[in-house]
């Protein structure tokens, strides 16, 4: 993704506001996620008029970076509100997700049918064996999670959509 005139100013000025910051408050209120967020919103805002909006809203949010993470709690809520607002807009509009968003939710999701699976087999067959059942649907569950998740991350990473 080719980084535009825009995004490139509105990085030096979050970095510059961060200096004031103190070093580890940059990953502690998500700074490096907000540049991100702003990366992704700059390449769809030429389709979509939320991230024009949110082009500006970004703009305000890095010029008064400090201003919003060293004030009242207020300010801080504030950031982090618009700060919602534009991920979940990426995420439901453009599909941009975090990271290994898709091992997580497929890991959680092939835990539960594993267990329900496991407990089921262990109840038509042989209710004895419930906890070996169990343990072999949580694992058999996990490993394909993990698998499919992989996958599914794999392809969005490759497709530009990941933050």
């Amino acid at each position: 993704m080719q980084e535009s005139l825009w995004y490139k100013k509105l990085e030096k000025t979050a970095i510059e506001q961060n200096d004031l910051l103190y070093k580890n408050d940059f990953k502690f209120f998500q700074v490096d996620t907000f540049l991100k967020m702003a990366q992704k919103i700059d390449y769809f805002a030429g389709e979509c008029d939320f991230c024009k909006e949110s082009k500006e809203v970004s703009e305000e949010l890095a010029e008064n970076l400090f201003d919003y993470l060293k004030g009242d709690l207020k300010s801080r809520k504030a950031f982090e509100k618009k700060i919602n607002a534009m991920h979940d807009h990426l995420r439901k509009k453009h599909r941009v997700y975090p990271p290994s968003y898709f091992i997580s939710l497929y890991s959680l999701l092939g835990v539960i049918l594993g267990l329900l699976g496991g407990a089921l087999i262990a109840y038509l067959t042989i209710p004895g064996f419930m906890q070996q059942s169990l343990l072999f649907g949580f694992v058999i569950g996990l490993i394909a999670g993990r698998i499919l998740g992989k996958i599914k991350d794999k392809k969005q990473f490759e497709a530009g959509l990941t933050l």
